[in-house]
């Protein structure tokens, strides 16, 4: 018979994003633990005895999610939706018998561990560094004008964008369009993305600075909003070879002729359809068609991006 697992004295706000490691050690923190103490009433794994999560996140099976859930005393739903890499894609098999099981990654499953608003964070109790699990490697807080990403350098936790506030009326703006167009939404933001990647933009590539993604980001929410258009009505079988052309020239005197040039390219990998394509359940999602048929809630830029080319630049670890 399995010992009953009582839920913890005290238990930290969750933090929406945040890696499961990152929680279990504030978890363990706040309750005087050390975090393989805790973790001995999860389940069955190895681990050093120091594990610092903004370098490895922490993954378990169905059976230790669940007893982590007891821990906190809140319901497995709550915990999948706040801490993403408890995801029923990312779930380890149980041990021999059913034993619940745990695994500390160098290697994320999913997404990239990027530090988390300081701010936030602090609002929620949460005294030190709190890491997030982000689809791509950066980062940006609207309510807190920060952009953050994975670098481990305390020195310079965040950039301070209140002199940028294009940068964050841009990123409002694509938070917009990933939540009225859902999974859709995404997948064009990311071609936005890659469209400026096209040899004819000259646009520079991400991770070929810290900064690259605030230069881009304006320009990509110009482009998504563009594509909006295009997509809306060759999603519901309205758009025909004349109005395809149309709409590219137009995209060319609003974005200018080299954007034009990428644009067609990417129009090009988004064929007509004779009918339209059946709306998801929510009603203002854009449904899902080729060539985005799927889009995973960790996929990355480059890896959700239709277009042919290299959308990162090429370095060994790119922080974009």
């Amino acid at each position: 018979m399995r010992e009953q697992v009582r839920a913890l004295p005290l238990r930290p706000r969750f933090l929406a994003g945040e890696s499961t490691g990152s929680y279990v050690t504030r978890l363990a923190s706040r309750n005087g633990l050390a975090v393989g103490r805790l973790l001995d009433s999860v389940g069955k794994g190895r681990s050093a005895a120091e594990v610092d999560p903004r370098f490895t996140e922490l993954y378990v099976s169905r059976g230790a999610r669940a007893r982590l859930a007891a821990l906190t005393g809140r319901p497995v739903e709550e915990l999948v939706r706040a801490l993403p890499s408890l995801g029923e894609v990312h779930l380890l098999p149980d041990g021999k018998s059913g034993q619940p099981s745990w695994r500390w990654r160098w290697e994320t499953h999913g997404g990239y561990l990027v530090r988390g608003c300081a701010l936030c964070a602090a609002a929620r109790d949460a005294s030190g560094p709190v890491w997030l699990i982000s689809p791509d490697t950066w980062h940006i807080c609207v309510q807190h004008g920060r952009f953050m990403d994975g670098s481990r350098d305390d020195r310079e936790p965040f950039i301070d964008l209140s002199r940028g506030p294009h940068v964050l009326e841009a990123e409002r703006r694509r938070v917009e369009i990933v939540r009225s167009l859902g999974p859709a939404g995404r997948a064009l933001v990311a071609d936005a993305f890659g469209v400026l990647a096209h040899r004819t933009v000259g646009a520079p590539r991400l991770g070929a600075s810290r900064t690259t993604p605030l230069e881009l980001l304006p320009s990509v929410v110009r482009i998504a909003d563009v594509m909006i258009i295009a997509e809306r009505q060759r999603l519901a079988g309205r758009l025909s070879p004349e109005g395809s052309e149309q709409w590219l020239r137009q995209a060319a005197s609003e974005l200018g002729y080299r954007v034009g040039r990428s644009l067609a390219a990417w129009s090009a990998r988004h064929p007509l359809l004779g009918a339209p394509v059946p709306r998801p359940r929510r009603g203002t999602h854009l449904p899902l068609a080729a060539p985005h048929e799927w889009v995973g809630t960790m996929q990355s830029v480059d890896k959700l991006t239709c277009v042919p080319w290299h959308v990162l630049a090429d370095v060994e670890r790119p922080y974009g």
